[in-house]
């Protein structure tokens, strides 16, 4: 089996920029009518503004990151003989060789299908991560999944079934097979 490379999901960053549009347009209009909104609960034109143009800026970067996403497919993972590839994307990529992962976990959070993976020594990567935010995450998941990664297939191209399929799969004939190492 070769390596398998996943993409975001187009659908999802169609949504993301129908709905950035919409907030930035909402964000627009309150600049422009701050004044003219006195049965506003907030009775002061300033923070009509400030609440305008918080929107402009917040959504519109969400724009932008939604219109690079439909131009160019970014890579969320790859599944390979050797591991698994988590944000592929990061430099460097956080892998994740067959042989720390014990296996693969299911849980929903509000109808949202996420996959833990379950790895050997969870604190390893949260010290090993150089973003402070990123860190943070990842000890979250530690703390509350027992482990620093999870995939949430909702913004993926492939579903969760075939997503967890396809990681049994390679786990099952790639885990003990040792020409792989690295």
């Amino acid at each position: 089996m070769d390596s398998i490379e996943i993409y975001t999901s187009k659908k999802k960053s169609v949504l993301l920029v129908i709905g950035s549009i919409a907030f930035v347009v909402l964000g627009v209009w309150l600049l422009m009518e701050a004044d003219n909104l006195s049965g506003w609960r907030a009775r002061n034109p300033m923070v009509t503004k400030g609440i305008g143009l918080a929107s402009i800026l917040f959504f519109g970067f969400g724009m932008i990151a939604g219109i690079k996403r439909l131009i160019k497919s970014e890579i969320a993972l790859i599944i390979g003989p050797k591991g698994i590839s988590v944000n592929p994307k990061k430099s460097p990529p956080e892998f994740v060789k067959w042989e720390d992962i014990f296996g693969f976990e299911e849980i929903k959070i509000h109808s949202t299908r996420i996959l833990i993976i379950a790895v050997k020594n969870p604190d390893h990567w949260v010290e090993k991560e150089t973003n402070a935010m990123r860190k943070r995450l990842m000890q979250f998941n530690v703390n509350n999944y027992g482990s620093p990664f999870n995939i949430g297939a909702s913004g993926l191209q492939i579903s969760a079934n075939e997503l967890k399929e396809t990681l049994h799969r390679y786990f099952e004939k790639y885990k003990g097979d040792k020409w792989h190492e690295l």
